[in-house]
């Protein structure tokens, strides 16, 4: 049997990410320990945007061995979150290019993601025919129905000097 591939620490992906630009980190926000504005408590998932260099400064962001730690804001309004890695199970750069950790997922979350996967996907249209350009009608009328033979010039053409 294949021995199943580690995946990197989230540490290590989310400041490798952070040092490209800004990361995205996908989070369970209902699990023990996690600070976020209340309202997204009750949600399954919770996708926080931090940087460096935002255009909204966080002064106070940490990302060490615990997690996530910053002053963030929210509709303009300043909220200090903490998220430990457990709650983290995506993290995600401004190319959208990251990393996903299944066993920390939520389960509605992991859920849709194989619904997503066990549909059809959607047909892939029938090739479409090339595209020409057709003379106009005037152009039409006035070419002969046969062709010129070869070192005579049609009528529709005029040599410019």
């Amino acid at each position: 049997m294949a021995e199943e591939k580690r995946l990197p620490a989230k540490i290590e992906v989310a400041r490798y990410l952070l040092s490209q630009g800004s990361l995205f980190v996908h989070l369970d926000p209902r699990m023990d320990g996690v600070v976020v504005p209340t309202w997204y408590r009750t949600e399954p998932q919770l996708v926080l945007q931090i940087g460096f260099d935002m255009p909204v400064p966080i002064p106070d962001l940490e990302v060490d061995s615990e997690g996530i730690y910053g002053t963030l804001s929210f509709n303009r309004s300043p909220f200090t979150c903490n998220v430990q890695w457990d709650a983290v199970f995506a993290l995600a750069g401004d190319d959208g290019r990251g990393m996903v950790w299944p066993e920390s997922m939520p389960e509605e979350i992991s859920q849709e993601i194989e619904r997503e996967a066990g549909r059809e996907p959607p047909p892939v249209p029938e090739e479409r025919p090339s595209l020409r350009v057709l003379p106009s009608v005037e152009e039409t009328e006035r070419r002969p129905s046969t062709p010129p033979k070869p070192g005579e010039r049609p009528d529709y053409l005029k040599v410019v000097k």
